[in-house]
C-alpha cells in the first residue's frame, strides 16, 4: 500500500498533539488494552515477523522546495506522516516513510542569488535546516530524497531517455505568460489586467522560446 499524504482535519488534530496516543490499537491488537505513547524504538521493534507484499506500507511527504527554510507548512504534513508511519509499524507493517527536498527550479536559483550563494550551496544549507528540524521533532523517516542526489539524477535521465527513444519528445516553438513561483504558464483568463498572478500577487513574464523540448500529448510545452 502506498500513500501520498493528503491532510485532513482528523489527522491534523491527531498530529498536532504529538502525544502519539492511539486508542484504536486496542481494537487492532487484543493484547493492548490502553492507549500508549509510541517511541521511535518501539515502532521499529513492532516489525519483527516476515512480511508479504500486503504487509508493506509506503508513505511520502511532499518533496519540499528549498527556496526558503522549513516552516509550519512543511512541518504539518511531515508530523502527520510520521504519526501514520508509527501506527503502521505497530500493526506489524514493513513501513517505508520517505521525505525530502525538490532542489530544481528558477525560484530556487533566484533565492540562492539573493543570498550570494551558488544554487548547490543554497540547497545544502536549506537541506541541513530541514534535517535539523526533523531531528528536533523526532521524525522517524526511512529515506531522505534530494533531487540533486546522483542516484535521483541518474533515474530521471533514464526515464527521459526512454521517453526520448520512443519519440514522445519533440522540439517546438511557443510563447506565453509564465509565473516563476507557480512554475507554470498561464492563460489570459488566469491573470488580472496588469498580468499579475492572483496567487502570488506578482507580475508574470512573457516567455518566447524556440526549438525547446516538449512532451507530445502529455503536458504543455515545458520551459527549455
Amino acid at each position: 500500500m502506498s500513500v501520498n499524504l493528503n491532510m485532513n482535519r482528523s489527522i491534523a488534530s491527531w498530529a498536532s498533539r504529538r502525544s502519539m496516543c492511539l486508542p484504536g490499537l486496542a481494537r487492532c491488537h487484543s493484547s493492548l488494552v490502553a492507549p500508549c505513547r509510541v517511541s521511535r524504538a518501539a515502532t521499529r521493534l513492532a516489525c519483527t515477523h516476515s512480511h508479504t507484499k500486503a504487509d508493506t506500507y509506503t508513505i511520502t511527504t511532499p518533496l519540499y522546495y528549498v527556496n526558503a527554510k522549513p516552516h509550519m507548512g512543511s512541518s504539518y504534513p511531515t508530523i502527520a506522516a510520521d504519526v501514520l508511519a508509527r501506527f503502521q509499524r505497530l500493526l506489524g507493517k514493513r513501513v517505508r516513510f520517505l521525505t525530502g527536498t525538490d532542489e530544481h527550479g528558477e525560484k530556487i536559483a533566484l533565492a540562492a542569488a539573493a543570498r550570494s550563494m551558488s544554487p548547490q550551496e543554497h540547497c545544502d544549507n536549506i537541506v541541513q535546516a530541514y534535517k535539523e528540524l526533523w531531528t528536533k521533532l523526532d521524525i522517524a523517516y526511512d529515506g531522505f530524497i534530494r533531487t540533486t542526489d546522483s542516484q535521483h539524477e541518474a533515474l530521471v535521465q533514464e526515464v527521459l531517455q526512454r521517453v526520448w527513444d520512443k519519440g514522445d519528445i519533440y522540439k517546438a516553438s511557443y510563447s506565453g505568460w509564465y509565473c516563476i513561483d507557480c512554475e507554470e504558464y498561464k492563460d489570459d483568463k488566469e491573470m488580472d489586467a496588469e498580468h499579475n498572478c492572483p496567487t502570488h500577487r506578482c507580475a508574470w513574464e512573457h516567455i518566447t522560446a524556440a526549438g525547446s523540448a516538449a512532451i507530445a500529448q502529455t503536458v504543455p510545452a515545458v520551459r527549455g
